[in-house]
């Protein structure tokens, strides 16, 4: 079973990361399933990471970034939330946030 990671860790990894993905999810959620195969396929294409967090757990972290809903897929660019994704759509729809979010 992978260790929970704490809220300072993700606190402290958006400060320290130029980039830095969060993916939350919530248990026994089907969308959260299919939207993290969408994520998996772009992420591994890309050869980039991200960091899957169970809301269940964080509700801290609802309140700090005002996450509305799972799935949610957060994209901190230099330690400032860059963008949100509640509707992950399709692949080509997320290829196309990923070509935004990491331009310099």
């Amino acid at each position: 079973m992978k260790q929970v990671i704490q809220t300072e860790d993700i606190l402290k990894n958006i400060q320290a990361k130029e980039r830095y993905i969060i993916f939350g999810y919530a248990s026994m959620c089907k969308t959260c399933d299919i939207s993290e195969t969408m994520l998996q396929v772009v992420t591994e294409m890309r050869g980039i990471d991200y960091e899957r967090l169970n809301l269940n757990y964080h509700k801290d972290l609802i309140e700090l970034f005002k996450i509305r809903s799972a799935p949610a897929l957060l994209l901190f660019k230099n330690g400032k939330l860059f963008r949100e994704i509640y509707a992950f759509q399709s692949v080509p729809y997320l290829n196309e946030i990923f070509d935004q979010f990491l331009v310099d």
